[in-house]
């Protein structure tokens, strides 16, 4: 039997680091034992680091072909970093891969299998400690994780992390340049799901160690005034980003969005009802990645007549 056309394409890994020498040996190994035979080319930007990370990547390069690595003169951040390792990615399906996760040895095949005519598709995954032992919790235990078929499942959260998410080289073409103010995976999935939808592989395939140095972590942060009044101002520059690059085919999801947004700015008892609408009419797509049964999303709706979010 011949083997489906996705099984026979190419993929590329853009895997950036910075100071990542205590974990990258192990991340390195389990990108290389991919049971994926046709992984041919490993993009590794490094951002300046000044442990020995650099000397990792360079044993590597030296040892494997498809290993390229590139370093930044000076530190450029983690999203510019990222965005230049996906510019330099040359294949058909791109995955994405942070420096301390360990990856199972059947993620690629599966996200390959699960993506289709897609610009993406995702799956869970499992947290570990500093050790590598895993902390018996799953994604999926804190968010409610399926297949996304709206860009308004991303206008409050996101479920869907650079490292378990695998695209098409083609999303690029609509994502590029990442906006400073949005993590690059959020402002991906964005974009993805306005012209398909994102299937969702109910298993982790990659663990996702937590430590010290993560750049972002499992555990939120607590909520605290000062924290309420910043995450107003995030929220309302983030849905108005999402507004301006909103596919033009989706009016509906654009008006909800400016709508939404103008919320934000307008704190009268008329404009506040109209939020209440707005959340209870899209509660579905807006509290898509939320845990909450049909009661819970209206309580959810009602409250925000004074919880600006």
């Amino acid at each position: 039997m011949n083997k489906p056309e996705n099984q026979l394409s190419e993929i590329s890994i853009a895997l950036c680091t910075y100071n990542g020498e205590i974990f990258l040996h192990e991340q390195i190994e389990s990108i290389l034992n991919q049971d994926y035979a046709n992984i041919s080319e490993i993009i590794c930007v490094d951002d300046n680091s000044t442990d020995d990370t650099w000397k990792i990547l360079q044993e590597y390069a030296g040892k494997y072909s498809n290993f390229k690595i590139f370093r930044n003169s000076s530190n450029k951040g983690f999203i510019r970093n990222f965005e230049k390792a996906l510019t330099l990615t040359s294949k058909k399906f791109i995955a994405i891969a942070d420096q301390d996760d360990i990856w199972y040895p059947n993620k690629i095949s599966k996200l390959v299998r699960a993506i289709g005519e897609n610009f993406m598709a995702y799956s869970d995954n499992e947290y570990i400690g500093s050790d590598g032992i895993t902390l018996g919790k799953k994604f999926s235990d804190f968010r409610r994780l399926s297949t996304c078929t709206s860009c308004l499942n991303f206008v409050l959260y996101n479920g869907i992390s650079g490292h378990t998410m695998l695209i098409n080289r083609d999303l690029l073409k609509y994502a590029l340049p990442f906006p400073d103010e949005i993590p690059f995976d959020y402002w991906l999935a964005f974009h993805a799901v306005q012209y398909g939808v994102i299937p969702y592989l109910n298993e982790p395939l990659v663990s996702y160690r937590q430590h010290d140095n993560n750049t972002l972590g499992a555990i939120g942060i607590k909520k605290n005034a000062k924290n309420i009044i910043k995450g107003r101002k995030v929220n309302y520059n983030r849905i108005i980003k999402f507004s301006m690059a909103i596919n033009e085919n989706l009016q509906y999801e654009k008006q909800v969005l400016l709508k939404l947004a103008y919320s934000y700015i307008d704190f009268s008892f008329k404009t506040r009802l109209k939020r209440v609408v707005l959340f209870w009419e899209n509660r579905d797509s807006l509290l898509f990645f939320k845990k909450r049964n049909e009661i819970r999303k209206a309580y959810y709706c009602i409250k925000m007549f004074w919880h600006i979010r």
